[in-house]
C-alpha cells in the first residue's frame, strides 16, 4: 500500500486529472474510492457532539462548512459514542486517527484528543481539494514528538510569528514547540528574573494559541551560563518554572549548550536536574518529564565520561538533546545507536536545520533531505529554524511529512507541494526563488546542499549562452511578480533577498548583453551594458535584512551563490580584460581594486580580529588565535571599497557594524571620511591598514599585549585577508 500511494502522490504533480488527494503529512494508509461522485463544495451536519471539548466543538464549527442539510459528520475519541460504528478501526497509537469518508457521511474517530484533531486537519485537506474524492484513511505518526526549538542566536520571533507558527504546526500536525530564543534576556541572561507583565501576558496568550493547535510548549531555561551551583540557585529555578507554570506552560527544558567551565560538568547538571525534578516535576501531575540541552550535544565535542555521567545518574525519564555527529548534522541511525548507548535512553533530536545563525546573509529555501528513519530511536525529534519564521516553513512541512512517515518521505514531492501550499498564488515564481537560495555557502560547519540553480547548471554545462539568458530573465520575472505581490507575511520577509535576486538577473542580463556587444565589436554598447551591470551590483551591496536600531543580527542578503553569482564574476572579469586588450574607450569606468570586494578573515600575525560581543556597543575589535564555532561569522568581515573614497571599509558579517579608526565596532553613522582605509598589497602577498582623510595617516598593528589593534607611524605589513568562498 505504501508503495501504491508514493506512486500515487508523485504522479499528481505530472498528471492534474489524476485527482489523487494529497495529504500532508503523508498517511500511513488511504483508500481513494475515485467512483463516488462528490461536489465541489462540501457542507457537513455535525451529530453528537456532546462528549467533544469545548475546544474541538469550535475548531469544528469554524474550520468547515456547517448546515443542518450537510453530510452527516460523526467527531469522536475511541471512547465517544458518536464513533462507536468505526471503533475498532481506529489505530491502537496515540495520536493516530481513522477517517472515513463517503459521500454519505463523515467519521472523524481518534485515539486521543489529538488524533481527532489530526484528523479533521486531514478532513479539511480532503474536502478543500480541487476535486474532492472519496477516502478512507488510517493514520498515526511514527515519532512521538515533532516540531520547533526556537534556539537560534539572533534576533527572536516575534509575537505574531509564533502564532503564525502555531496555526502552521497545528495543520501540519507538529506538537512540540521549545522556547528558547537566546536573546530573550528572562531565558538566559537574567533567568533568576520573572518576566514583567506585559510579557507574561503575552506569553500566556502564546500558551494558549499552541494548545489550540494542539502544540505543547515548552519553555526552556538557560542558567548554565552563571549559575553557582548552590541551593540558592536551585530554588530560583524552580521559582522561576512555577512562575512560568502559573502563565499556563506545562513542559519545560534547561539547556546547558555553549557554555564553559564549572556549569559545563555533567554530575552538576544531573543533580540539577534531579533537583528540578523532585521539588517541581513531581509536584505537578499535569507536568510531563524534563527535556534538558547537555553541554557536550554533538559526538564531535564529546569528551570524558560527562554523556555516561547524565545517563547514570539523572533521572530516567528526562530527555536529553542531540545534534548528530557534529553541530550542524543530518542524523543518521548510527547516530542514535551511538548517543542511546552513551545516556541509557532514546536521545531528542535537536536539528540544526534549517537555521542560518553561522550563514546568516543566505536563505535555505531547497529540499530537505539526508536524515534517515530513526523513529525507534527517538524521543523528539524537532527542527531549529532560521530567525525568518515564515521562510523556514518550507522545509518545516518537508519535516513533518518526515517525522509523520519517514518511510514515505519523499524531498522532492513534499519540496513542490510545500511551494504550492505556500504560495498558492504564486508558486512558480516562489518555486524560481527557492531553486536559487539552497546552498548555504563555505562555513565552519561544513554541511552544503544541492540542486541550486538547476536550470542555469544545465545550460552552462551545454554551453548554451541563450539558455543562460533565458535564467535570468525566468529570476527577473519571479522577483517583479513577488515584489508587486508582496502582501503576505512571507513575501515581507523575504523581500530582501528578492531584490537582491532581481538585481543578480539584471545583473546577467547586462553580462549577456556585454558578450554580444564584444562579438560585434561595440565599444559603446559595452561600456553602457557594463555600467548597467554596476549600477544593479552597486543597488545589491546596499541591500540589508533587519537592518534596524537594536537589531541583532543584520543580514546581507545573497542569492544563487554557489553557480550564478561565481560565474557572473567571473564572466564578466574575463569580459573586461578582453576588452581593455582592443579597446579604450570608457577604459576608466572599470575598478582598480587592490582587493576584491568580498568576505574575509582578516588576521594579523596569524591571530583573527574578531567581534567579541555583538549586542555590546562600542566594543574593541580583539585578536585571538582560535575559530569561533559558536559565532563563526564575528570573525568574518565584507571588505568593500567605498565608491566615493576608493577607499576600503570593514564591516563585521554578524553584527553588520564597520570597524571604525580607532579599532571599535562603530555605532555612530558610518562616515567614508574617517571609516574608510588604504589596504597595500606588499610583495609579501601580506598587506598594510592605514587610516586615511579625517582619520589620520597612523597604521593598524596589534597591541604590546597581542589582544587587540593598536596604531603606529610605521607600517605593519603582516595583515592577511583570506577570502571565504
Amino acid at each position: 500500500m505504501r508503495k501504491q500511494f508514493i506512486s500515487l502522490l508523485l504522479a499528481v504533480f505530472t498528471v492534474a486529472v489524476c485527482a489523487q488527494p494529497v495529504i500532508s503529512p503523508i498517511p500511513q494508509e488511504i483508500r481513494v474510492n475515485s467512483g463516488v461522485p462528490l461536489p465541489q463544495t462540501i457542507s457537513f451536519s455535525l451529530k453528537k457532539t456532546k462528549a467533544l471539548s469545548p475546544a474541538m466543538l469550535e475548531f469544528v464549527k469554524t474550520s468547515f462548512r456547517i448546515s443542518d442539510s450537510g453530510i452527516p459528520l460523526y467527531v469522536g475519541s475511541r471512547k465517544d459514542k458518536a464513533v462507536s460504528k468505526v471503533r475498532k478501526a481506529i489505530p491502537q497509537h496515540e495520536e493516530g486517527y481513522y477517517l472515513q469518508f463517503d459521500g454519505r457521511a463523515a467519521y472523524v474517530a481518534g485515539y486521543d484528543e489529538d488524533g481527532v484533531f489530526y484528523g479533521l486537519q486531514t478532513l479539511l485537506q480532503v474536502v478543500g481539494a480541487e476535486h474532492p474524492q472519496a477516502v478512507t484513511v488510517t493514520d498515526f505518526p511514527e515519532m512521538p514528538n515533532r516540531g520547533v526549538i526556537e534556539g537560534y542566536y539572533g534576533n527572536p520571533y516575534s509575537h505574531q510569528d509564533r502564532l503564525r507558527l502555531f496555526d502552521f504546526m497545528g495543520q501540519n500536525k507538529m506538537n512540540v514547540f521549545v522556547y528558547g530564543p537566546k536573546d530573550d534576556p528572562y531565558h538566559r541572561s537574567h533567568w533568576r528574573e520573572d518576566y514583567p507583565e506585559r510579557e507574561g501576558a503575552l506569553m500566556r496568550s502564546l500558551v494558549e494559541r499552541a494548545n489550540k493547535n494542539h502544540v505543547k510548549f515548552v519553555w526552556a531555561i538557560h542558567p548554565g551560563g552563571d549559575i553557582k551551583w548552590n541551593l540558592e540557585d536551585s530554588l530560583a529555578i524552580v521559582r522561576k518554572c512555577e512562575t512560568v507554570y502559573r502563565l499556563g506552560v506545562r513542559n519545560f527544558c534547561v539547556f546547558f549548550d555553549d557554555i564553559w567551565g564549572e556549569g559545563a560538568k555533567g554530575e552538576k547538571q544531573a543533580a540539577l536536574l534531579n533537583y528540578i525534578h523532585k521539588e517541581f516535576v513531581e509536584k505537578h501531575k499535569d507536568v510531563e518529564p524534563l527535556i534538558m540541552c547537555p553541554t557536550q550535544y554533538n559526538k564531535g565535542w564529546s569528551h570524558g565520561d560527562y554523556l555516561k555521567v547524565l545517563g547514570e545518574q539523572m533521572h530516567p525519564s528526562v530527555r536529553i538533546m542531540w545534534t548528530g555527529n557534529t553541530v550542524v548534522d543530518m542524523i543518521d541511525r548510527k547516530d542514535m545507536e551511538w548517543i542511546n548507548a552513551q545516556i541509557g535512553r532514546k536521545a531528542f533530536v535537536w536539528l540544526n536545520y534549517p537555521v542560518t545563525d553561522y550563514c546568516i546573509d543566505h536563505l535555505l529555501m531547497g529540499k530537505t533531505y539526508g536524515n534517515e528513519n530513526v523513529a525507534d530511536q527517538v524521543s523528539g525529534f524537532c527542527s531549529n529554524p532560521m530567525e525568518y519564521c515564515e521562510a523556514s516553513k518550507v522545509s518545516l512541512f518537508s519535516l513533518a511529512d518526515y517525522w509523520w512517515n519517514p518511510d514515505m518521505y519523499n524531498d522532492e514531492a513534499s519540496w513542490q507541494l510545500a511551494i504550492r501550499r505556500l504560495q498558492p498564488h504564486h508558486a512558480k515564481a516562489f518555486r524560481v526563488f527557492c531553486e536559487n537560495n539552497v546552498d548555504l555557502g563555505k562555513t565552519g560547519h561544513g554541511l552544503r546542499r544541492e540542486g541550486e540553480s538547476p536550470a542555469f547548471i544545465k545550460y552552462l554545462e551545454k554551453g548554451d549562452r541563450l539558455g543562460l539568458l533565458a535564467t535570468y530573465q525566468e529570476m527577473l520575472t519571479a522577483a517583479e511578480e513577488l515584489l508587486s505581490a508582496s502582501d503576505d507575511a512571507m513575501l515581507q520577509e523575504i523581500r530582501p533577498w528578492v531584490e537582491v535576486m532581481k538585481c543578480v538577473a539584471q545583473r546577467g542580463i547586462a553580462a549577456h548583453k556585454m558578450g554580444d556587444a564584444m562579438m560585434q565589436n561595440d565599444s559603446i554598447a559595452f561600456i553602457n551594458e557594463y555600467k548597467a551591470y554596476e549600477k544593479a551590483y552597486q543597488q545589491q551591496r546596499k541591500i540589508r535584512s533587519r537592518d534596524f536600531e537594536g537589531s541583532i543580527k543584520v543580514a546581507t542578503p545573497v542569492v544563487a551563490t554557489n553557480f550564478v553569482e561565481p560565474f557572473l564574476r567571473m564572466y564578466v572579469k574575463q569580459l573586461q580584460s578582453k576588452y581593455l586588450a582592443s579597446y579604450t574607450y570608457g577604459a576608466e569606468v572599470f575598478p582598480k581594486q587592490e582587493v576584491a570586494d568580498g568576505r574575509y578573515f582578516v588576521k594579523l600575525n596569524g591571530k583573527y580580529l574578531t567581534d567579541p560581543n555583538y549586542s555590546q556597543p562600542n566594543v574593541a575589535a580583539v585578536l585571538v588565535t582560535y575559530r569561533d564555532t559558536i559565532n563563526p561569522q564575528s570573525q568574518e568581515f565584507h571588505v568593500t571599497m567605498d565608491t566615493d573614497t576608493e577607499r576600503y571599509k570593514l564591516v563585521n558579517v554578524q553584527s553588520n557594524r564597520y570597524l571604525n579608526e580607532i579599532g571599535r565596532f562603530g555605532t555612530n553613522p558610518y562616515s567614508p571620511h574617517w571609516n574608510t582605509y588604504v589596504l597595500k598589497r606588499q610583495p609579501s602577498g601580506k598587506f598594510t591598514i592605514q587610516n586615511a582623510e579625517s582619520a589620520g595617516t597612523k597604521y593598524w598593528t596589534e597591541t604590546p599585549d597581542g589582544k587587540g589593534l593598536g596604531y603606529s607611524t610605521e607600517p605593519d605589513a603582516r595583515f592577511e585577508l583570506i577570502p571565504i568562498n
